[in-house]
């Protein structure tokens, strides 16, 4: 099974490689061609498995039993430094929850005295609180050490975050799926609501196709999203806890589960309310940075597992889509500038050859897409997730570059409150923005002297991405800085479940 897993990640490169053979201008610029024919070999791997996960949700019934036994449930709230009232909610809907089976620790690694005061303050309610002397392994290490300490009291773990509330019949939807004895995980989807900005209503629209579709469609390998998760204690135990050696330890864990045969259930129901997406551009890119790291950081874990081929598959095209959103999209974005601006070819390939072969795939995977996701999608969620998704590429890439250089990167919590951005962080954007203008202006006055037919297709073909990538990050943008609109605000969530 590795030698099949392995040969499959290895594919996009060997293939890409062996494109850029045949169709590269010799030189050092067959480098850069090669990172765009990648760009597309991926494009197109990754979509493939979208297809596959598409297929699957069609198919997704959640399994439907009506026995279970008692369980005694410890429910972790892990915090630093959060806002105590936050906690509090946090904490007092997970009470009304459980129902009397089990309790309620907030795992707190805080460093301000004044908010471990107020920490402290919920033992008045019935919540425990649960300290460590270090922060060694941040979230995960704070389950891991509660586990030492009290794991052996109850039989089911349960993790939210500050801001994940569970509704109060959480446990009575959740309960019945342990019955049966090889599920270790259970997940639900996540929810945001409290969207006060154009970040956060962009934000919320690029998690409704990972919700909605593509965890409904990894039949075997839905993974736990570090919120509104619940693990059998026994099987944490058995692989040794939560990974502590990356920032997305829910994922890491879920692929030693999945290495072992356990089985995962995707619960895709409202069963947590409230929700703080980022807020500001900061706070998006900061979530996105942690994400992506994990993702990358994954990588050998997976290569070395024993995970059933279509698992695996599953599982690599997570790391093949930040793979994409970050440094393939810089060289992406960058194609049009080095054709159109700086006069440098870069491919031999016939300009018709191209148009016959990738652009069908181009335009069909986008409609595929859309289509896929119209029920509670639309062309107004997909112009926000692609706007929002291309604004996450520096921070994707700054990711992808720490962890081929092995820099250790901490845990970083999203930030909860709008706060002022910098304007170093919109430079790259208007860099980019100012180029590609410039290109597209110029490819079209090229254009319109040109008398060769490929040459002209070549320049065509340039102007279209250089132009296709203008309204997407202009309209990020705008994004950036948009407050709060409450009528879509109300419109997307009539739609959410």
């Amino acid at each position: 099974m590795k030698v099949l897993n392995f040969a499959a990640f290895l594919t996009p490169f060997l293939v890409s490689a062996a494109l850029t053979y045949f169709f590269s201008i010799p030189g050092w610029i067959s480098i850069f061609s090669y990172l765009v024919f990648l760009g597309m070999v991926v494009g197109i791997f990754t979509f493939l498995v979208y297809l596959k996960q598409y297929i699957s949700f069609r198919r997704y019934r959640v399994p439907l039993i009506s026995k279970y036994a008692e369980y005694k449930i410890a429910v972790v709230i892990p915090t630093y430094n959060e806002d105590p009232k936050l906690v509090k909610d946090t904490a007092i809907s997970a009470l009304i929850a459980l129902k009397g089976r089990g309790d309620v620790f907030v795992l707190d690694d805080s460093s301000i005295e004044e908010i471990k005061k107020e920490i402290d303050s919920l033992q008045d309610l019935g919540i425990k609180v649960f300290r460590r002397k270090t922060r060694r392994g941040y979230k995960a290490g704070a389950i891991n050490d509660f586990l030492k300490t009290f794991g052996s009291n109850y039989d089911l773990l349960a993790i939210f975050d500050a801001d994940q509330r569970p509704i109060s019949t959480f446990f009575d939807e959740i309960l019945h799926y342990f019955f049966d004895k090889s599920v270790a995980v259970v997940q639900v989807p996540q929810v945001y609501t409290e969207i006060e900005s154009g970040v956060s209503i962009a934000s919320y629209w690029q998690q409704q196709p990972f919700l909605r579709i593509v965890m409904r469609g990894r039949e075997k390998s839905a993974f736990s999203l570090g919120s509104g998760s619940v693990f059998r204690i026994k099987v944490l135990e058995e692989i040794g806890g939560l990974c502590e050696d990356t920032v997305t330890e829910d994922v890491a864990t879920s692929v030693e589960l999945h290495s072992r045969k356990w089985k995962s259930i995707y619960v895709d129901k409202r069963l947590l309310w409230y929700g703080e997406p980022p807020k500001d551009l900061r706070s998006y890119l900061i979530q996105q940075s942690r994400w992506s790291f994990g993702g990358f950081q994954l990588l050998p874990r997976l290569l070395k597992s024993k995970l059933e081929f279509s698992v695996f598959v599953d599982y690599i095209a997570g790391w093949m889509y930040w793979f994409k959103e970050g440094p393939l999209t810089v060289v992406e974005l960058a194609a049009p500038i080095v054709f159109l601006l700086l006069e440098k070819p870069f491919l031999k390939m016939d300009a018709s050859l191209y148009l016959l072969v990738y652009m069908p795939f181009f335009l069909s995977s986008l409609a595929v897409f859309v289509v896929a996701a119209r029920e509670f999608y639309g062309i107004k969620g997909f112009i926000y997730h692609q706007a929002i998704e291309l604004l996450s590429f520096p921070a994707i890439t700054a990711s992808f570059i720490s962890w081929l250089s092995k820099r250790k990167r901490p845990f970083a919590v999203t930030p909860k409150r709008v706060g002022k951005v910098p304007f170093r962080l919109f430079l790259p954007y208007i860099a980019i923005l100012i180029l590609l203008i410039v290109s597209s202006a110029k490819g079209l006055f090229i254009l319109s002297n040109l008398d060769h037919f490929q040459q002209k297709l070549a320049t065509l073909v340039n102007v279209f991405w250089s132009i296709y990538f203008l309204p997407f990050l202009i309209f990020g943008l705008y994004i950036a800085t948009k407050r709060h609109d409450e009528v879509l605000r109300v419109e997307m969530l009539k739609k959410a479940f």
